[in-house]
């Protein structure tokens, strides 16, 4: 649902062609007039919806979509229907939101998330998914009524949080909008808090690719709330789950000391606090909230500004919450906090202190205290991420205070810092992904700092060494993962389930590819995309986009290893699939032409070369291609020029692409 569940607005109006809402004491909309709806004309209250659902109220509006509340017919169940605003039905765009966040939150069954049951379209043309009608108080209301959270009280409510997440992003869903106001807080009979997740509306769903995906996040459009955006989502990257690890610090930090931490004057400014600055400590902008230095420490880690520092998934900040409230949890559980701040013993009332009693139990609490410390120093970790919570904490405070110094230019404290870091770093079972986020902030420091060149190259080296290993594990995974997707039965339902895993791989075998060829392991890039193309051709078939695509990637690995009989004929038959797909992606098809007339030029073929590389150029004018794909087509024909003894023309091109590449960074495509 958009926003707090329990912000009901039975009491204001809202405007059916604009979708602003008003106080009740107006009656037509001031922006164009329109008579306003509230609970008393809104023609959809008291009527059946979609054949089965008996709308009652309306719950909460939003910019894209209105919710209400409805009595399911059959079932005896209340729920919550979202439906797009009437003017966004034709919208492509807002219907393709629309549609991913219902498959976004549909997708998910878990406690910590809200449960969508139905979608679809009503014989009357609007689409719509039903969900949980849930009751509940929203995050941001308990800050704005309290001020803040008691910690003991915020740690339950965040390791919630981390659950909800951790299910999403195991789905492969990044929420992109985590903010107060999108949790929920449900009271359980016994007094305790169930935590809802809500609003999937701007979700991404990391398996998709190719232009329908890439249109709904299109450079210029930067989605989510900016008090809780990630430096990344700010400058409009692309994003993965560790942006959401970003929002949750924000929304952890607000939580405990009651005021987001970067709040500038206006969107902008805010956005640019995010990329640029550093929070202030809790401890100093709300000393009276009293944050054990543990919890900031994890919540800091939460805000780092490089997404490699921050904890890498909900599930292991989770793991270090817990481990931070089992250390004093015991020995508050208690302990009722006064208004002064101060704490006194909670005892039924008229009860008798039973002084020996007290001992036993201060013993047994003191013991368990103890036993908690240890567990949290020594418990080893989950089986592929070894290492004791503690040491986790301390390798993300080292490697932070490490950034602070050498952004300050102390390179002594710096590289001080980078080793404690990396000793710890080094314990961890993690694939060495610690080590290596530690190894290259430690030789920012060595390019920096002169008279270190030997120590750069050391570190440089275990770099490379880490990286070459890390791709070569997920070549062996995928290749493994290849062999899964053969289909062993001819179940239409075991066959599609196999098509969309194969095809929400593509974007790991596109990116292995090309961490392969860097690293020139040519031989077993070729293997890779051989054994890809086989497996995709007989799943989707030969004149797939996918299919072609990965042909392309093969041609280059040919390409590098002299292998030219075999160029020609992958790129032609990957270009005349993807002329095909033109109207889905025509920078797929722009791109491959271009890269045979490249193949025939380098091939000293001018004949052929020069059409196709005019023709390429002439396609990336016409469809208005931006940034790298206009580039490379206005390089690769200035060469083709100067090559036939036309200097000044193609000089003139490379001019053009000179003013083009100081403007426009290249994707890597």
């Amino acid at each position: 649902m958009e926003g707090n569940s329990t912000e009901k607005v039975e009491h204001k109006k809202y405007c059916p062609d604009c979708y602003k809402q008003f106080d009740s004491d107006i009656d037509n909309c001031p922006v164009d007039g329109t008579t306003l709806r509230g609970p008393d004309n809104d023609p959809l209250i008291g009527t059946v919806f979609a054949d089965r659902y008996l709308i009652e109220s309306v719950l909460g509006l939003g910019g894209m979509s209105i919710v209400y509340k409805a009595q399911h017919s059959l079932m005896s169940r209340t729920v919550a229907i979202k439906m797009l605003h009437r003017n966004l039905k034709e919208d492509t765009l807002a219907l393709e939101r629309f549609r991913l966040e219902a498959q976004a939150a549909s997708s998910l069954n878990h406690q910590n998330v809200i449960t969508v049951y139905d979608f679809g379209i009503s014989p009357s043309g609007e689409p719509f998914f039903v969900m949980d009608c849930i009751e509940g108080e929203g995050l941001d209301a308990l800050i704005e009524r309290d001020g803040r959270v008691r910690c003991t009280d915020a740690i339950e409510i965040f390791k919630q949080i981390c659950d909800g997440l951790e299910a999403a992003h195991k789905k492969g869903i990044i929420h992109r909008d985590l903010k107060p106001a999108n949790v929920i807080l449900m009271k359980r009979e016994d007094g305790s808090r169930t935590v809802k997740l809500v609003d999937f509306g701007i979700a991404k769903l990391m398996p998709q690719g190719g232009k329908a995906q890439q249109q709904l996040t299109k450079t210029g459009e930067v989605f989510g709330s900016p008090l809780y955006m990630s430096p990344e989502q700010c400058l409009g990257r692309e994003l993965d789950t560790r942006a959401d690890i970003y929002a949750l610090g924000c929304l952890m930090y607000e939580t405990v000391s009651g005021t987001p931490p970067f709040v500038g004057d206006s969107y902008l400014e805010t956005m640019n606090m995010h990329v640029d600055k550093h929070p202030k400590l809790i401890s100093e902008k709300a000393p009276a909230a009293k944050v054990p230095a543990e919890l900031e420490a994890a919540i800091l880690c939460c805000l780092s500004k490089d997404a490699e520092i921050r904890f890498q998934s909900a599930g292991e900040l989770r793991d270090v919450l817990s481990s931070i409230s089992a250390s004093w949890g015991g020995t508050r559980d208690h302990l009722a906090t006064l208004p002064g701040g101060k704490a006194q013993h909670r005892y039924p009332p008229n009860a008798k202190k039973k002084v020996p009693f007290e001992q036993i139990t201060v013993s047994i609490v003191a013991a368990l205290f103890f036993f908690l410390i240890g567990f949290i120093a020594l418990f080893p970790g989950a089986a592929d991420d070894r290492g004791s919570s503690l040491d986790k904490l301390l390798w993300g405070m080292y490697l932070s205070e490490a950034g602070e110094e050498l952004n300050n230019g102390h390179y002594e404290k710096a590289e001080k810092n980078f080793q404690e870091s990396e000793k710890r770093a080094r314990k961890f079972g993690d694939h060495k992904n610690r080590l290596l986020t530690t190894l290259r902030a430690k030789s920012v420091l060595y390019e920096k700092w002169e008279g270190h060149a030997e120590e750069l190259e050391m570190t440089n080296n275990e770099i490379t060494a880490i990286d070459t290993e890390h791709v070569k594990a997920d070549y062996r995974r995928l290749l493994k993962l290849l062999d899964s997707f053969v289909v062993k039965t001819d179940s239409p339902v075991s066959r599609s389930s196999t098509m969309l895993k194969a095809e929400a791989e593509i974007p790991s075998f596109m990116s292995t590819s090309a961490k392969l060829y860097s690293k020139g392991l040519w031989l077993e890039q070729e293997e890779l995309l051989k054994k890809a193309i086989d497996v995709e051709t007989k799943l989707l078939g030969a004149d797939s986009a996918i299919v072609a695509k990965l042909e392309t990637k093969l041609a280059e690995c040919y390409s590098a290893q002299r292998k030219f009989p075999q160029i020609r004929t992958l790129l032609t038959h990957a270009l005349s699939v993807l002329e095909k797909h033109k109207h889905d992606d025509p920078s797929s098809a722009v791109r491959a032409l271009n890269k045979l007339g490249q193949f025939d030029l380098d091939r000293g073929d001018y004949d052929n070369a020069e059409p196709e590389l005019e023709k390429a150029l002439k396609q990336a004018r016409e469809l208005n291609l931006k940034g790298d794909v206009l580039l490379i087509c206005l390089r690769s024909y200035a060469d083709v020029l100067q090559q036939t003894n036309r200097v000044p023309a193609g000089d003139a091109l490379d001019r053009e692409a000179d003013m083009i590449e100081k403007k426009v960074p290249l994707d890597g495509n």
